[in-house]
């Protein structure tokens, strides 16, 4: 090596290969997934519009926001098929658009939750209302933000105590 580059034994020259090599991976992991080649084409193409829903959020809260927005592939075994279906035809209805522009279009195309079997109708409604207050928060976020907004506010102390 000449002097301008300095000595470089092995060791370092397979670190730097390492930072090439994972540079270049983080690189295709940020690109969105490829689905003409894939062996679950339906899947992917599923995991896609999730991934367009979440692709400018960080790691932790990208694979927590992928999980909430990737439509499944069939809603016959799905909890809630109400929203399952919903989720499919909004993600279909806001192609075009990634990121935060793509979450926000796909929560206004999703029906409300519906409230009239629930047990406690009134906390099914006060839940929905701090899911949708919390929307723009994702993974751990989102579930402490809904915990906070469930928390009971304490009634006022009479005068005097």
């Amino acid at each position: 090596m000449n002097k301008a580059w300095g000595m470089w034994n092995s060791g370092s020259r397979l670190a730097g290969m390492a930072m090439l090599v994972s540079a270049m991976w983080s690189v295709a992991v940020l690109a969105a997934p490829d689905c003409n080649k894939a062996m679950a084409p339906q899947r992917c193409a599923s995991y896609r519009q999730g991934w367009l829903s979440c692709n400018d959020m960080a790691e932790g809260a990208r694979r927590s926001c992928i999980e909430q927005y990737t439509p499944a592939l069939s809603c016959k075994r799905s909890r809630d098929a109400r929203h399952c279906e919903a989720l499919q035809a909004a993600q279909t209805a806001c192609d075009g658009s990634e990121g935060q522009a793509r979450r926000s279009c796909v929560r206004e195309q999703l029906p409300a939750p519906d409230c009239s079997r629930a047990t406690s109708k009134a906390r099914c409604e006060q839940r929905a209302a701090a899911e949708l207050n919390c929307a723009e928060n994702a993974g751990q976020q989102r579930r402490e933000c809904v915990r906070k907004a469930l928390i009971p506010v304490p009634a006022a102390l009479p005068a005097g105590h």
